[in-house]
C-alpha cells in the first residue's frame, strides 16, 4: 500500500512538471529518484507473496520482478547520487526493464489461471510498468497507485491474509475475492 502512496505522488508530480532534455538531475528529478527507489523497494514484497500464491509461473515471475526492481533501484540511485546517469546505466536498465516487465506477464498469467486476484487485476499487472516506465512521464504512476494499490488492498483485505491459495486446489480456494 505504501508504493501505491509513492506511486500516485510521483504520478503527481509528472503529470505537472515539464519533461527535461537535460542530462543532469534537477531538485525535481532528485525527488522523483528518491521516491522511484521507495516505490520500487516497497513493491518487491508483494510481487513476491503474489508468486509465491500463484504457483512456480508466478514464482518465476515474482522473482524476476523484484530482480529488475533492485537493479533499477540501484540505477536510480546511482543516478541520484551521480547526479546524472553513469555510462553503464542502459547496461542495467535494459535488462532491469525486461525482467519487470516479463516477470509481471507471468505473473499476470499465472494469477489469471490460479484466481489468486480477480482476472481484471491479473491482466492489469503488466499495465504497472506500462504506466512506470514508458508512460510515466505523463503522470501515468497514477495508473499503477491504482492498480497495485488494489492488489495491496485485496492482500491486507482479503482471505490471503489468513491462508494462501496455494493451500487448498484453485477450483475451490483462492488467495483473493472474485
Amino acid at each position: 500500500m505504501l508504493g501505491a502512496v509513492v506511486s500516485a505522488v510521483i504520478g503527481a508530480i509528472q503529470a505537472v512538471t515539464p519533461w527535461s532534455e537535460d542530462p543532469l538531475v534537477d531538485p525535481t528529478e532528485h525527488v522523483l529518484l528518491t521516491l522511484l527507489a521507495v516505490l520500487l523497494l516497497t513493491w518487491i514484497p508483494g510481487h513476491l507473496a503474489l508468486g509465491r500464491d500463484s504457483g512456480g509461473v508466478g514464482r518465476a515471475g515474482g522473482v524476476l520482478v523484484a530482480v529488475g526492481m533492485v537493479l533499477l533501484t540501484i540505477g536510480a540511485t546511482s543516478s541520484n547520487l551521480h547526479n546524472e546517469d553513469y555510462a553503464w546505466f542502459p547496461v542495467v536498465a535494459v535488462p532491469a526493464n525486461a525482467g519487470w516487465l516479463v516477470g509481471s506477464i507471468l505473473l499476470a498469467v499465472a494469477a489469471w489461471r490460479r484466481r489468486t486476484l480477480p482476472r481484471v487485476l491479473a491482466a492489469a499487472l503488466p499495465l504497472a510498468w506500462l504506466t512506470s516506465v514508458v508512460l510515466s512521464q505523463l503522470g501515468a504512476n497514477l495508473a499503477a497507485a491504482l492498480i497495485l494499490g488494489a492488489v495491496g488492498w485485496l492482500y491486507l483485505n482479503g482471505p490471503a491474509s489468513s491462508a494462501p491459495a496455494s493451500s487448498a486446489s484453485p477450483a475451490t480456494s483462492s488467495a483473493m475475492p472474485r
